[in-house]
């Protein structure tokens, strides 16, 4: 078979990863003529035209239980023209590679990003998640701490009292002198 512009050529070790096989079951479909009528001679050297290859091989190759390769891999024929290239181009998910300039600019935005979070981080307006939650875990069990006191400090005096003004009194001046010295100031 001769070269013709418009075919894909394929080595015959392209041919076996497409096809999930090895090269030399593509080479023994050659020599069995199940596909070598897309061999292709070109400057001395042996080819196979992609698309009748593929072609040939599901129309000669029987599956049986042994076969490694049942299904011919998709192949997604080549844009025609830019328009096609394009639509191609914005099916592709998120995380392929766009063009040049889209990858400069989004580039460019999450290095600023990142800059705009060391800037706010060194201004210590961001901190780490793991201080904060440590900072937290230590107020709370000082809170916990201090309320769980108020009944042992106040238990004596108001088992004596029975007036609610008094008793009402001296549960609120606890309150805020606990609340006060978890805030670390003084009423005032």
């Amino acid at each position: 078979m001769e070269f013709s512009y418009g075919q894909l050529l394929v080595t015959f070790t392209e041919l076996a990863l497409i096809k999930g096989c090895s090269q030399a079951a593509v080479s023994h479909a050659v020599r069995r003529g199940r596909i070598s009528e897309a061999v292709v001679e070109k400057d001395g050297k042996r080819w196979l035209d992609r698309d009748l290859a593929l072609e040939l091989w599901d129309k000669n190759t029987v599956n049986t239980a042994n076969s490694k390769v049942r299904n011919a891999d998709p192949v997604e024929p080549e844009p025609r023209d830019a328009e096609e290239l394009e639509a191609a181009i914005n099916k592709l998910p998120e995380d392929a590679i766009p063009e040049l300039n889209e990858s400069r600019a989004r580039r460019e935005h999450y290095q600023a990003e990142l800059a705009k979070l060391q800037v706010t981080q060194q201004r210590g307006e961001l901190v780490p998640v793991d201080e904060v939650k440590k900072e937290a875990f230590n107020i709370g069990r000082a809170v916990r701490e201090a309320l769980s006191n108020l009944a042992d400090r106040l238990s004596h005096q108001l088992a004596g009292e029975v007036d609610p003004v008094v008793i009402h009194k001296l549960l609120t001046d606890e309150h805020r002198a606990a609340l006060l010295e978890l805030a670390g100031g003084e009423e005032g």
